[in-house]
């Protein structure tokens, strides 16, 4: 969603926007106070400081949509010659300028209050938040002024309004639509959407019948399509027209848009704190308020719609309606309920919502049940208490069991655990539970996420493999050169110290032929020239290895290849890159910004995150403690990629330069970077409400910016549920409460404090043209205005008469001037000095009261919560200021393959495995007695025999393959063919094929009544002597084609002395039969099949059994044949 600013856009593009924006801004900040701001760093700093806001009235755009504009130009040429005249052009061009018109322009809308399907008390007015702060003033609806009264204006009629509508005002009887889309080319009947809207083309919505249409006939405009909305004509009448002060309706001819001019204003927000609009510093929206409240008089919820129409050509309507119906221009439209008297309301929500702070866990309910057990219930409760769950787990030997798993938040703080090695499949990461038998899997399946996650995403895969090529590269070379010249500093040279030396080696040219002072090694021999360049050839054993696996380089690739990392890590100035300067590698750049974001869970499935639905309880907030392990884990998981070499060293030394950056503490900043360890979870409807609900710490910063950001990361993850993440700890210095605040964008619009079918309350409340700070009672309310439905000249009108509740609308504009009248009389010219009522000084005044919520973490009952955030269960305290760094920094067990008496190279110092490696990889062997489970063979390799076998008596009665009529047994025609080909093709090397099944069923089929239970078909195994189509079966299996109506399962049958492979054909129904004539044809696929190599073509039979659930006689065999063929 586009924010719009007014500017420049400062988004920055990066789940990590919160902590990049604050150290950039303290970077520009810091700079900016020693005066060594660059002349291309920007400066700007955002106009409205955290919490306020500006309001305007209207925002009207440069050049209105609708109207012909023309754009001139003239042009003077003048020539070098002064005796020839001057040239003046001339050029004038017409153009329209386009705008939404039927429809809003996908991302439009910010928001709508009350939300789709959520509840409101009928006292509020619905307003609609839109992103674009002109759309409401696109279009020019005030005609016949001139543009210097428009310019002197202070209020804009928009040409969109905000109007609420009950089932029964909008709801068409079959009857109606009928009638009146008799004459259009919509389909019949026609069908009103949830809001009781109707999409139709413009062609189509000219040629209703019945209906008074604002938008004129446009030969242009046929093909444009649009919602539109059909009100009673009466309804309308009593929308568009004025009321005098007896609180009747007036008769004017034509209608009155002027009165929505006061509900449509802009505010200009500070974003700091919210989830949504915080993408950008600065928000500016167009607001769009309802004049129509909910219904005064239901005894029960009922479901109101809310439209956004397009009150553009209503002033070309004549009164009275000569139609039963007036058509209106639907651009957005949601449903909402309007609540019986005593449901729960915002405030509730807010105060309801300060009761359930805890951690995020399983309920203590659930955990006390276990508590109550034996040894194991009560170590099972613990680990329930650690945060853990219980989950369904597959082993490598294919059985089902139960693991524990345990996401990234935890209940409790969590100490480093001595998983330092980097892993190659995370098997390695698993955990036993001795005291329950059963295996944590927490950090295994993390490692598998962050490998998941890695090749996913191509751009880092991509990088990351260019990143190990370029560290792989520098440290091979360097450690290479350290090998050689370790034998001999003169074994080679440098190409920079043989530049260096060139000047000395010309000066001692002519000493070359001379031999050697006694204390020096000879580096050549001396003598002619035959002799000078002679060298002894060196044995095996004097030639250094300088291969990978040399164990001269395995001694020193580690720091060659971190020192090639460090540097690669380095931004152009030298300093380590931070993402504030420019990095020397672009790759490095990509890779480091991806394990950061890691590193704040972005992209991380919510199932790994929420366990379990009863961890996070509707309208609750749970705290958690991020564990670092698990993170390691992501982490290692990601960089594995690329790992050509099985002992990892580029991996280490990618992690080291990471620890680097996490150390360290950048130019101009005043702390290392901040990597979450804390946060929360707010599920609560309110958070559905008001999307961008702020989020305050507290205590409140003392300088702006702060030194730290507050929040880290601040997101809407799922409807109604906000993550936040923190890098201190709750109740600490710098941590101690939460304030949940209306954003002001989104705050809630009301008739008055109190609305009823009889009465009203209104309180006016004080307003300022200065800083409201000066005024000591800018709290209190100025007047209280008790107002009755019979009371003269009164700012709402409760219904068309005197004893109906049909409207429920605001009285405009005498709403508005009655503000201004008591502001004007009893506020303090100092404070308050206008003399004109605007939209935004009305919505100041329908603003409902703004709810804030403040959560003290340092209360008893707050800190009885979240005691397990403090410290570990042992006792050791979690330092809050350590660098949150990559602790899995050893390089992965792997054990070197080595064939059997091969004697140790020369060079190469290959060392046994030593027992602690023995021990964490044994051959694992099942008992000799052991039989594996059929579900078992089932996921075994298709090298391994996992196909069953069965023995049975041959069958009585085989015959071949016939059709047969429509009242005997059905039939079928059968045949298998190698892919794209009409028969089996037989190539020189044998070698596997997918073959194709193919049963399509005979046309008489359809007029039967059989119920097929299965159909097999029974391919002959043996040699071709045999006549059988292969030896046996040994392939992955077989699937269907096309018809999912059935299984095909394969297994091996013995008939006496005949082999055959059995391919079953079962339909996938709960009764166990399938229809016939339902079956058109059940092809499949046998893939991987070694076929007897055929010399010349031939044929072998096939055979077939059907079996069926209504005949006695079933079940029936036959046959049909095949074709081989030779390529």
């Amino acid at each position: 969603m586009v924010i719009f600013t007014e500017g420049k856009s400062r988004a920055i593009h990066s789940p990590r926007y919160l902590t990049l924006r604050h150290v950039r801004r303290a970077v520009r900040l810091k700079k900016r106070s020693l005066g060594v701001l660059g002349e291309h760093d920007d400066d700007d700093e955002p106009e409205l400081e955290p919490g306020y806001e500006m309001l305007s009235s209207f925002w009207v755009p440069g050049l209105l949509a609708g109207a012909v504009h023309r754009i001139k130009v003239n042009q003077k040429i003048d020539s070098p010659r002064k005796s020839d005249p001057s040239m003046l052009l001339e050029a004038e061009q017409p153009f329209f300028v386009d705008a939404p018109r039927f429809f809003l322009p996908e991302g439009s809308v910010h928001s709508v209050y009350p939300p789709s399907g959520y509840a409101e008390d009928h006292r509020i007015l619905p307003h609609i938040v839109l992103t674009d702060p002109h759309l409401p003033w696109e279009r020019r609806m005030q005609e016949g002024i001139s543009k210097k009264e428009l310019a002197k204006a202070r209020n804009q009629v928009p040409w969109v309004a905000l109007i609420t509508f009950t089932q029964d005002e909008l709801k068409l009887a079959p009857d109606v639509l009928e009638r009146m889309f008799r004459d259009t080319s919509l389909p019949k009947p026609v069908q009103q959407t949830s809001t009781l809207a109707i999409n139709t083309k413009l062609d189509d919505y000219w040629k209703t019948n019945d209906t008074t249409k604002p938008i004129k006939e446009d030969p242009l405009l046929k093909d444009e399509s649009g919602d539109f909305i059909f009100i009673p004509a009466e309804l309308f009448t009593s929308l568009f027209s004025p009321f005098d002060k007896n609180n009747k309706r007036q008769n004017v001819p034509h209608p009155d848009p002027s009165p929505f001019k006061y509900l449509s204003h802009v505010r200009k927000i500070n974003t700091t704190g919210m989830a949504v609009s915080g993408v950008e510093e600065i928000g500016i929206f167009s607001i769009v308020v309802g004049y129509r409240s909910g219904m005064l008089d239901n005894l029960t919820d009922a479901t109101v719609s809310v439209h956004l129409v397009s009150i553009e050509g209503i002033q070309r309507v004549d009164f009275p309606i000569k139609t039963p119906y007036v058509s209106l221009c639907s651009l957005h439209s949601w449903n909402y309920t309007v609540q019986a008297p005593g449901q729960l309301n915002v405030r509730r929500g807010f105060t309801n919502l300060g009761s359930t702070l805890n951690v995020l866990r399983a309920p203590d309910a659930l955990i006390d049940q276990f508590r109550e057990g034996d040894d194991v219930a009560a170590r099972l409760a613990k680990r329930l208490e650690d945060g853990f769950s219980l989950v369904k787990y597959r082993v490598q030997t294919g059985e089902e069991t139960v693991a524990l798993y345990r996401g990234p938040f935890t209940p409790t703080t969590v100490r480093e655990l001595q998983l330092t090695n980097c892993s190659n499949s995370g098997v390695d990461l698993q955990i036993l539970d001795k005291q329950v038998g059963i295996m944590d899997i927490t950090y295994s399946s993390a490692w598998q996420l962050g490998k998941t996650l890695a090749l996913g995403d191509q751009a880092f895969t991509a990088a990351l493999g260019r990143l190990r090529t370029a560290i792989h590269t520098r440290a091979m070379r360097e450690a290479k050169l350290l090998v050689v010249t370790a034998m001999s500093e003169n074994a080679i040279r440098r190409r920079t110290e043989i530049l260096s030396d060139l000047s000395d080696m010309v000066k001692n040219l002519d000493q070359i032929h001379l031999s050697n002072t006694p204390d020096e090694a000879a580096p050549f021999i001396a003598g002619g020239p035959l002799q000078r360049w002679h060298r002894r050839r060196l044995r095996n054993k004097e030639v250094p290895g300088l291969g990978f696996s040399a164990s001269a380089i395995e001694d020193i690739y580690l720091d060659e290849a971190i020192k090639a990392a460090r540097s690669l890590a380095k931004a152009t100035d030298g300093t380590i890159y931070d993402e504030t300067n420019t990095p020397v590698s672009t790759d490095w750049m990509a890779v480091m910004a991806w394990v950061l974001d890691r590193m704040f869970l972005v992209g991380v499935p919510a199932h790994y995150l929420i366990l379990d639905p009863t961890h996070l309880e509707p309208e609750s907030l749970k705290f958690f403690y991020i564990d670092p392990n698990w993170i390691d884990a992501l982490v290692d998981g990601a960089l594995s990629l690329g790992n050509h070499m099985g002992v990892d060293k580029d991996r280490v030394a990618i992690k080291t330069a990471l620890n680097d950056y996490i150390r360290h503490k950048p130019h101009f900043q005043m702390h290392t970077p901040q990597i979450p360890a804390y946060g929360f979870l707010l599920r609560s409807d309110l958070v559905t409400m008001f999307p961008d609900l702020k989020v305050n710490t507290l205590p409140e910063p003392k300088v702006q910016p702060p030194t730290r950001a507050p929040l880290l990361r601040h997101e809407i993850i799922a409807d109604g549920v906000m993550l936040a993440f923190l890098d201190q700890p709750p109740a600490s210095d710098t941590w101690n409460g939460l304030v949940f605040t209306q954003p002001p964008h989104q705050e809630r619009f009301a008739v008055s404090s109190t609305l009823e079918v009889d009465s009203a309350l209104l309180d006016i409340r004080r307003q300022y043209t200065v800083d409201r700070k000066l005024d000591p009672d800018r709290y209190q309310i100025l007047e209280t205005l008790p107002v009755k439905p019979q009371d003269v000249d009164n700012f709402f009108v409760w219904g068309s008469t005197a004893s109906l509740t049909d409207l429920h609308i605001l009285r405009l504009p005498r709403f508005a001037k009655q503000q201004l009248e008591i502001l004007k009389k009893k506020m303090p010219a100092k404070y308050f000095n206008d003399d004109t009522a605007t939209s935004a000084l009305l919505a100041m005044q329908l603003n409902d009261p703004i709810y804030s919520l403040t959560i003290g973490l340092t209360t008893a009952s707050s800190q009885a919560a979240l005691r397990s955030l403090t410290s570990p269960g042992d006792g050791a305290a979690v330092e809050p200021d350590v660098p949150r760094t990559l602790q899995q920094l050893s390089l992965p067990r792997v054990d070197k393959y080595k064939l059997p008496n091969e004697a140790d190279n020369d060079d190469d110092d290959i060392s046994e495995p030593d027992d602690f490696l023995r021990a964490v990889a044994p051959l694992f062997q099942h008992d000799a007695s052991y039989k594996p489970a059929p579900h078992v063979l089932l996921n075994l390799a298709p090298h391994v025999r996992a196909i069953p076998t069965e023995t049975t008596t041959p069958a009585a009665d085989i015959s071949p393959l016939t059709t047969l009529g429509p009242s005997q047994v059905p039939g079928y025609t059968c045949n298998i063919h190698s892919v794209s080909l009409s028969d089996v093709r037989v190539d020189k090397d044998t070698l596997p094929q997918d073959l194709v099944f193919s049963v399509v069923a005979e046309k008489q089929n359809k007029h039967t009544r059989y119920k097929l239970k299965e159909f097999a078909i029974k391919v002959p195994l043996g040699s071709i002597k045999d006549r059988a189509l292969m030896e046996t079966y040994d392939g992955p299996g077989a699937s269907m084609l096309s018809n999912l109506r059935f299984n095909v399962l394969v297994s091996f049958l013995t008939e006496g002395t005949s082999s055959f492979l059995k391919l079953r054909l079962v339909p996938r129904s709960e009764k166990g039969y399938i229809d016939v004539p339902k079956v058109k044809e059940m092809g499949f696929l046998l893939s991987l099949a070694t076929v007897n190599p055929y010399q010349h073509q031939d044929m072998i039979d096939i055979y077939t059994v059907a079996d069926y659930d209504n005949d006695p006689d079933s079940p029936h065999s036959s046959k049909f044949p095949i074709m081989f063929s030779t390529k």
